[in-house]
């Protein structure tokens, strides 16, 4: 069986739950586009150069709190999921246990949701925190499995 290929169930799956985690990101960045068209808050004058309100084009802004939350959890996305995607294929190539696999794959998912979900609806702490390190810890334990593998 070939580590990197469709008929490896590990492999299908760790490709399922990453391009559903770059779908979610896309999402939440489609979502900006439609908050700020909805709310008219733009960052640049030629954003606003399109829209007028009463006699005047729009002023340029930075100052809405949603905005700001969506933005922030775009990055965040991007600053997770880029190491998942590394680490999750290194991890495939260890030949894990599909059960142990999957879960890991399907946590490292829920704790973006849940992650992104506190961010965007300022759920109180230690909400963020704890889906942020659940995320952590599981790239650490993928981590240390490539690293028994590859007897490093």
């Amino acid at each position: 069986m070939v580590a990197l290929g469709f008929d490896n169930p590990v492999f299908s799956q760790f490709v399922c739950y990453s391009i559903l985690l770059i779908l979610e990101t896309i999402g939440i960045a489609l979502l900006v586009i439609r908050i700020r068209v909805k709310r008219k808050v733009f960052s640049f004058p030629e954003d606003c150069s399109q829209f007028i309100v009463g006699k005047h084009h729009l002023k340029p802004t930075a100052d809405d709190a949603l905005i700001k939350r969506l933005r922030r959890c775009h990055l965040n996305n991007l600053e997770n999921i880029v190491p998942f995607v590394t680490i999750g294929l290194f991890y495939v190539l260890t030949e894990p246990d599909p059960w142990t696999a999957a879960l890991c794959f399907r946590s490292f998912l829920v704790t973006r949701v849940v992650h992104n979900i506190a961010l965007i609806q300022a759920l109180p702490q230690p909400t963020r925190t704890f889906s942020y390190l659940a995320g952590v810890i599981i790239l650490c334990f993928m981590s240390l499995s490539v690293f028994q593998r590859g007897k490093m």
